[in-house]
Protein backbone atom coordinates (compact mmCIF):
# COMPACT_ATOMS: atom_id res chain seq x y z
CA UNK A 1 0.00 0.00 0.00
CA UNK A 2 3.32 2.41 0.75
CA UNK A 3 4.37 2.01 -2.44
CA UNK A 4 1.59 1.97 -4.29
CA UNK A 5 0.32 5.65 -2.34
CA UNK A 6 4.19 6.71 -3.66
CA UNK A 7 3.27 6.04 -7.09
CA UNK A 8 0.15 7.80 -6.59
CA UNK A 9 2.09 10.89 -5.49
CA UNK A 10 -0.13 10.72 -1.80
CA UNK A 11 -0.12 9.55 1.75
CA UNK A 12 -0.52 5.95 2.72
CA UNK A 13 -3.83 6.93 5.13
CA UNK A 14 -5.93 8.31 2.92
CA UNK A 15 -5.40 6.19 0.04
CA UNK A 16 -6.12 2.92 2.43
CA UNK A 17 -9.18 4.95 3.51
CA UNK A 18 -10.13 5.71 -0.23
CA UNK A 19 -9.80 2.09 -1.34
CA UNK A 20 -12.50 1.16 2.20
CA UNK A 21 -14.86 3.65 1.01
CA UNK A 22 -14.94 1.74 -2.29
CA UNK A 23 -15.51 -1.60 -0.68
CA UNK A 24 -18.25 -0.50 1.12
CA UNK A 25 -19.65 1.34 -1.75
CA UNK A 26 -19.55 -1.60 -3.86
CA UNK A 27 -20.28 -4.11 -1.18
CA UNK A 28 -17.51 -6.78 -1.90
CA UNK A 29 -13.83 -6.80 -0.10
CA UNK A 30 -11.10 -6.22 -2.78
CA UNK A 31 -8.25 -6.52 -1.04
CA UNK A 32 -7.09 -9.79 1.64
CA UNK A 33 -5.10 -8.19 3.95
CA UNK A 34 -3.12 -10.41 6.06
CA UNK A 35 0.12 -10.43 7.62
CA UNK A 36 1.00 -6.86 6.11
CA UNK A 37 0.56 -7.94 2.61
CA UNK A 38 -2.31 -7.34 0.16
CA UNK A 39 -3.61 -9.89 -2.36
CA UNK A 40 -6.67 -9.34 -4.86
CA UNK A 41 -9.91 -11.46 -3.89
CA UNK A 42 -11.43 -12.84 -6.57
CA UNK A 43 -13.89 -9.64 -6.93
CA UNK A 44 -11.09 -8.09 -6.78
CA UNK A 45 -9.24 -9.03 -9.70
CA UNK A 46 -12.40 -8.65 -11.87
CA UNK A 47 -12.98 -5.50 -10.77
CA UNK A 48 -9.25 -4.47 -11.78
CA UNK A 49 -9.61 -5.03 -15.25
CA UNK A 50 -13.17 -3.01 -15.26
CA UNK A 51 -11.25 -0.63 -13.73
CA UNK A 52 -8.08 -0.32 -16.16
CA UNK A 53 -10.65 -0.36 -19.28
CA UNK A 54 -12.43 2.54 -17.99
CA UNK A 55 -9.18 4.55 -17.57
CA UNK A 56 -8.32 3.60 -21.60
CA UNK A 57 -12.15 4.31 -22.28
CA UNK A 58 -11.52 7.77 -20.73
CA UNK A 59 -8.10 8.49 -21.99
CA UNK A 60 -9.79 7.64 -25.73
CA UNK A 61 -12.49 9.84 -25.25
CA UNK A 62 -10.11 12.67 -23.90
CA UNK A 63 -7.73 12.05 -27.32
CA UNK A 64 -11.36 12.00 -29.59
CA UNK A 65 -12.40 15.26 -27.74
CA UNK A 66 -9.43 16.91 -28.54
CA UNK A 67 -9.28 15.63 -31.97
CA UNK A 68 -13.12 16.91 -32.88
CA UNK A 69 -11.79 20.08 -31.57
CA UNK A 70 -8.82 20.68 -33.67
CA UNK A 71 -11.47 19.67 -36.70
CA UNK A 72 -8.96 15.94 -37.22
CA UNK A 73 -12.31 13.90 -35.88
CA UNK A 74 -15.93 13.53 -36.12
CA UNK A 75 -18.33 12.96 -38.85
CA UNK A 76 -18.42 15.44 -42.52
CA UNK A 77 -21.44 15.57 -44.34
CA UNK A 78 -20.44 15.15 -48.09
CA UNK A 79 -23.39 16.29 -50.74
CA UNK A 80 -22.71 15.02 -54.13
CA UNK A 81 -24.00 14.45 -57.41
CA UNK A 82 -23.36 11.30 -59.40
CA UNK A 83 -20.77 13.13 -61.86
CA UNK A 84 -18.08 13.71 -58.59
CA UNK A 85 -17.93 9.55 -57.90
CA UNK A 86 -15.78 8.84 -61.11
CA UNK A 87 -12.89 10.79 -60.08
CA UNK A 88 -13.04 13.54 -57.80
CA UNK A 89 -15.00 12.33 -54.67
CA UNK A 90 -13.28 8.93 -54.56
CA UNK A 91 -9.79 10.61 -54.76
CA UNK A 92 -10.93 13.07 -51.70
CA UNK A 93 -12.00 10.55 -49.67
CA UNK A 94 -8.79 8.50 -50.19
CA UNK A 95 -7.05 11.71 -48.80
CA UNK A 96 -9.32 11.79 -46.26
CA UNK A 97 -8.88 8.06 -45.29
CA UNK A 98 -4.64 8.69 -45.47
CA UNK A 99 -4.51 11.88 -43.62
CA UNK A 100 -7.58 12.13 -40.99
CA UNK A 101 -8.57 8.35 -40.46
CA UNK A 102 -10.97 9.75 -37.24
CA UNK A 103 -13.15 11.61 -39.82
CA UNK A 104 -15.90 9.50 -41.06
CA UNK A 105 -17.68 10.86 -44.17
CA UNK A 106 -21.35 10.43 -44.60
CA UNK A 107 -22.03 10.55 -48.24
CA UNK A 108 -25.39 11.99 -48.88
CA UNK A 109 -26.30 12.01 -53.08
CA UNK A 110 -28.52 15.12 -54.24
CA UNK A 111 -28.95 17.61 -56.67
CA UNK A 112 -27.18 20.94 -56.68
CA UNK A 113 -30.03 22.90 -56.18
CA UNK A 114 -30.86 20.79 -52.81
CA UNK A 115 -27.32 20.87 -51.77
CA UNK A 116 -27.38 24.44 -51.62
CA UNK A 117 -30.56 24.42 -49.27
CA UNK A 118 -29.21 22.02 -47.70
CA UNK A 119 -26.10 23.91 -46.72
CA UNK A 120 -28.18 27.09 -45.65
CA UNK A 121 -30.10 24.48 -43.24
CA UNK A 122 -27.01 22.98 -42.05
CA UNK A 123 -27.88 19.92 -43.05
CA UNK A 124 -24.39 19.10 -45.45
CA UNK A 125 -21.17 20.39 -44.71
CA UNK A 126 -19.68 19.67 -48.20
CA UNK A 127 -21.32 19.67 -51.76
CA UNK A 128 -20.26 18.56 -55.05
CA UNK A 129 -22.55 20.58 -57.47
CA UNK A 130 -22.46 21.71 -60.99
CA UNK A 131 -22.09 25.41 -61.39
CA UNK A 132 -23.53 28.10 -62.19
CA UNK A 133 -25.02 28.67 -58.48
CA UNK A 134 -28.10 30.64 -58.47
CA UNK A 135 -27.55 31.63 -54.40
CA UNK A 136 -26.99 34.60 -52.78
CA UNK A 137 -25.50 32.43 -50.02
CA UNK A 138 -21.47 33.08 -49.03
CA UNK A 139 -20.12 29.95 -49.96
CA UNK A 140 -16.07 29.22 -50.42
CA UNK A 141 -15.84 27.21 -54.05
CA UNK A 142 -13.27 25.29 -55.26
CA UNK A 143 -13.72 24.72 -59.07
CA UNK A 144 -12.71 21.69 -60.80
CA UNK A 145 -11.61 21.58 -65.01
CA UNK A 146 -15.29 21.45 -66.83
CA UNK A 147 -15.39 17.67 -68.66
CA UNK A 148 -16.33 17.10 -72.22
CA UNK A 149 -19.85 15.36 -73.07
CA UNK A 150 -20.43 12.22 -74.91
CA UNK A 151 -22.27 10.38 -76.10
CA UNK A 152 -23.98 7.38 -74.19
CA UNK A 153 -26.36 5.38 -76.96
CA UNK A 154 -28.09 1.96 -76.90
CA UNK A 155 -25.05 -0.54 -77.93
CA UNK A 156 -25.48 -1.26 -82.07
CA UNK A 157 -21.78 -3.12 -81.85
CA UNK A 158 -20.28 0.13 -83.78
CA UNK A 159 -16.58 2.26 -82.34
CA UNK A 160 -17.06 5.21 -84.50
CA UNK A 161 -17.85 8.60 -83.24
CA UNK A 162 -21.59 10.42 -83.78
CA UNK A 163 -23.38 13.10 -84.88
CA UNK A 164 -25.80 15.37 -83.22
CA UNK A 165 -28.24 14.13 -86.36
CA UNK A 166 -27.27 10.43 -84.63
CA UNK A 167 -28.36 11.97 -80.97
CA UNK A 168 -31.40 13.48 -82.38
CA UNK A 169 -32.92 10.61 -83.76
CA UNK A 170 -32.80 8.56 -81.02
CA UNK A 171 -33.99 11.54 -78.95
CA UNK A 172 -32.61 12.49 -76.11
CA UNK A 173 -32.59 11.29 -72.07
CA UNK A 174 -31.93 15.21 -69.90
CA UNK A 175 -31.37 16.26 -66.58
CA UNK A 176 -34.56 18.11 -65.67
CA UNK A 177 -34.19 21.42 -66.93
CA UNK A 178 -34.43 23.15 -62.77
CA UNK A 179 -31.43 20.94 -61.96
CA UNK A 180 -29.16 22.78 -64.07
CA UNK A 181 -30.50 25.66 -65.63
CA UNK A 182 -28.02 27.30 -68.15
CA UNK A 183 -26.43 23.82 -69.11
CA UNK A 184 -29.95 22.51 -70.06
CA UNK A 185 -30.19 25.40 -72.38
CA UNK A 186 -26.71 25.44 -73.36
CA UNK A 187 -27.37 21.94 -74.82
CA UNK A 188 -30.76 22.41 -76.45
CA UNK A 189 -29.65 25.54 -78.16
CA UNK A 190 -26.44 23.57 -79.78
CA UNK A 191 -29.48 21.21 -81.77
CA UNK A 192 -31.58 24.02 -82.45
CA UNK A 193 -28.36 25.98 -83.93
CA UNK A 194 -27.59 23.07 -86.64
CA UNK A 195 -31.08 23.09 -87.52
CA UNK A 196 -32.14 20.02 -85.76
CA UNK A 197 -35.44 19.40 -83.60
CA UNK A 198 -34.22 16.76 -80.66
CA UNK A 199 -36.90 15.32 -78.92
CA UNK A 200 -36.07 15.09 -74.74
CA UNK A 201 -37.91 11.50 -74.49
CA UNK A 202 -37.45 11.61 -70.54
CA UNK A 203 -36.04 13.07 -68.15
CA UNK A 204 -33.76 11.80 -65.65
CA UNK A 205 -31.69 13.15 -62.45
CA UNK A 206 -29.38 10.55 -61.92
CA UNK A 207 -26.95 9.28 -64.42
CA UNK A 208 -26.83 5.53 -63.46
CA UNK A 209 -30.73 5.95 -64.21
CA UNK A 210 -29.60 7.48 -67.73
CA UNK A 211 -27.52 4.87 -68.67
CA UNK A 212 -30.32 2.31 -67.86
CA UNK A 213 -32.82 3.82 -69.91
CA UNK A 214 -30.05 4.01 -72.54
CA UNK A 215 -29.81 0.88 -72.47
CA UNK A 216 -33.56 0.06 -72.77
CA UNK A 217 -33.26 1.90 -76.49
CA UNK A 218 -35.77 5.00 -74.63
CA UNK A 219 -32.82 7.34 -76.02
CA UNK A 220 -29.54 8.60 -76.03
CA UNK A 221 -27.86 10.80 -73.42
CA UNK A 222 -25.08 13.19 -72.73
CA UNK A 223 -22.82 12.16 -70.19
CA UNK A 224 -19.39 13.88 -68.58
CA UNK A 225 -16.86 11.87 -70.47
CA UNK A 226 -15.24 10.11 -67.01
CA UNK A 227 -19.01 8.25 -67.01
CA UNK A 228 -17.24 6.17 -69.35
CA UNK A 229 -15.05 4.50 -66.45
CA UNK A 230 -18.53 2.69 -65.65
CA UNK A 231 -19.01 -0.34 -67.92
CA UNK A 232 -22.77 -0.67 -68.47
CA UNK A 233 -24.16 -3.25 -70.55
CA UNK A 234 -26.25 -2.46 -73.26
CA UNK A 235 -25.16 1.13 -74.30
CA UNK A 236 -21.59 2.33 -75.74
CA UNK A 237 -19.72 5.70 -75.34
CA UNK A 238 -19.18 7.80 -78.40
CA UNK A 239 -17.58 11.15 -79.28
CA UNK A 240 -19.48 13.59 -80.83
CA UNK A 241 -17.55 14.33 -84.24
CA UNK A 242 -19.56 17.42 -85.79
CA UNK A 243 -19.88 19.80 -82.94
CA UNK A 244 -18.59 21.25 -79.54
CA UNK A 245 -21.33 20.93 -77.01
CA UNK A 246 -21.31 22.82 -73.77
CA UNK A 247 -18.46 21.63 -70.90
CA UNK A 248 -19.98 19.97 -68.02
CA UNK A 249 -18.46 22.38 -64.74
CA UNK A 250 -17.99 20.44 -60.80
CA UNK A 251 -17.06 22.47 -58.22
CA UNK A 252 -17.39 22.46 -54.50
CA UNK A 253 -18.85 24.62 -52.18
CA UNK A 254 -18.75 25.05 -48.36
CA UNK A 255 -20.30 27.85 -46.10
CA UNK A 256 -17.57 30.63 -45.71
CA UNK A 257 -16.32 31.24 -42.07
CA UNK A 258 -17.25 30.57 -39.38
CA UNK A 259 -17.53 27.03 -39.79
CA UNK A 260 -16.59 23.87 -38.21
CA UNK A 261 -13.13 23.15 -37.54
CA UNK A 262 -13.45 19.51 -39.92
CA UNK A 263 -14.74 21.49 -42.49
CA UNK A 264 -11.33 23.01 -43.24
CA UNK A 265 -9.47 19.86 -42.32
CA UNK A 266 -11.67 18.39 -45.32
CA UNK A 267 -11.58 21.92 -47.55
CA UNK A 268 -7.44 21.75 -47.32
CA UNK A 269 -7.24 18.34 -48.82
CA UNK A 270 -9.08 19.11 -51.99
CA UNK A 271 -6.12 20.24 -53.72
CA UNK A 272 -3.22 20.01 -51.09
CA UNK A 273 -2.65 23.24 -50.63
CA UNK A 274 -1.37 23.96 -47.07
CA UNK A 275 -3.97 27.20 -46.17
CA UNK A 276 -7.13 28.23 -47.75
CA UNK A 277 -7.35 31.43 -46.55
CA UNK A 278 -5.33 33.21 -49.00
CA UNK A 279 -7.20 36.11 -51.28
CA UNK A 280 -8.80 34.60 -54.08
CA UNK A 281 -6.65 35.12 -57.88
CA UNK A 282 -8.29 37.68 -59.96
CA UNK A 283 -9.55 36.56 -63.49
CA UNK A 284 -9.88 32.56 -62.66
CA UNK A 285 -12.37 30.40 -64.97
CA UNK A 286 -14.16 27.79 -64.40
CA UNK A 287 -11.61 25.47 -66.16
CA UNK A 288 -8.58 26.36 -64.36
CA UNK A 289 -6.91 23.53 -62.99
CA UNK A 290 -6.97 23.70 -59.11
CA UNK A 291 -8.63 27.00 -59.50
CA UNK A 292 -8.77 29.44 -56.42
CA UNK A 293 -11.33 28.97 -53.57
CA UNK A 294 -14.05 32.37 -54.22
CA UNK A 295 -17.40 33.08 -52.39
CA UNK A 296 -20.56 32.91 -55.02
CA UNK A 297 -20.78 36.34 -54.68
CA UNK A 298 -17.27 37.15 -55.93
CA UNK A 299 -17.38 34.43 -58.66
CA UNK A 300 -21.02 35.05 -60.29
CA UNK A 301 -20.67 38.58 -59.68
CA UNK A 302 -22.94 39.02 -57.14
Amino acid sequence: MGRAALRLAMAQPPLSQSIGRLEKELGVKLFERANRRLTLTRAGSAFVEEARASIRHADSALHVARAAYDGEAGEIRIGFVSAALYEHLPHLLSRLREKYPDIHPKLIEVSTNEQIAALSRSEIDIGFVHPPLGTDERLDVHDYPAEDLVAVLPDDRQTHGVTLADIARHGLIMFPAAQGPALHARIVDTFTKTGLDVRIVQEATRALTMLSLVSTGLGAALLPRSTQRLVFQGVRYAAIADASLPAWPLAVIAKRRPRPAIVDSVWKLLDGRPDVTRPPAIGHTAVAQCAPMTSARQRHGR
